[in-house]
């Protein structure tokens, strides 16, 4: 599962460090100037190649940019699946919902189900729906039509887990 963050884990710190040092370093030998190429205080940079601090997202973009490289490639992750919503028009914030949910961490057998289901009546529920349907693994189970249309009603209902109790019915005194 992917989890992009605004810091780097220790496994992507290392991962770019490495990246650094068997491609930018040898071009540019001074670390000075590889700091500064880098946007990057040359205390800061010395520090990241020791491993004393890590980096943040900010430096894996430049250095993505600086190498021509996507940015999975220069942390060290899988490639972004390519999400695909062939109902885009009808629901146009669908396909950003699967996006985000995937940038998220949730997972792929989450999204993909999501991404294929039909609703009832016209117009696009919304991002906020689109990422709850996601993120329930309601969908992600095999059913049939009618658990899909019991997992919709679940999630526009804003339960997330079973049906409420119903209440006991007490007698009236008379």
């Amino acid at each position: 599962m992917t989890k992009f963050s605004r810091d780097l884990s220790p496994d992507q710190n290392a991962h770019l460090c490495r990246l650094i040092k068997a491609e930018l370093a040898p071009r540019i030998p001074k670390q000075y100037q590889l700091a500064a190429v880098l946007g990057m205080a040359q205390s800061n940079f010395s520090n990241f190649l020791e491993g004393i601090k890590g980096a943040s997202i900010a430096l894996a973009v430049r250095v993505a940019i600086l190498l021509d490289r996507t940015i999975e490639d220069v942390l060290g992750l899988p490639p972004m699946p390519a999400l695909k919503d062939e109902q885009e028009r009808r629901y146009p914030t669908r396909i950003l919902a699967a996006r985000a949910a995937y940038l998220d961490g949730v997972p792929l057998n989450r999204i993909l189900p999501v991404l294929t289901a039909s609703l009832k009546y016209e117009g696009d529920p919304g991002v906020d729906w689109w990422m709850k349907m996601m993120r329930s693994k309601a969908l992600a189970m095999p059913g049939s039509k009618k658990d899909t249309e019991r997992a919709i009603k679940l999630v526009e209902s804003g339960q997330t887990k079973g049906t409420a109790r119903s209440r006991v019915k007490t007698r009236k005194r008379s």
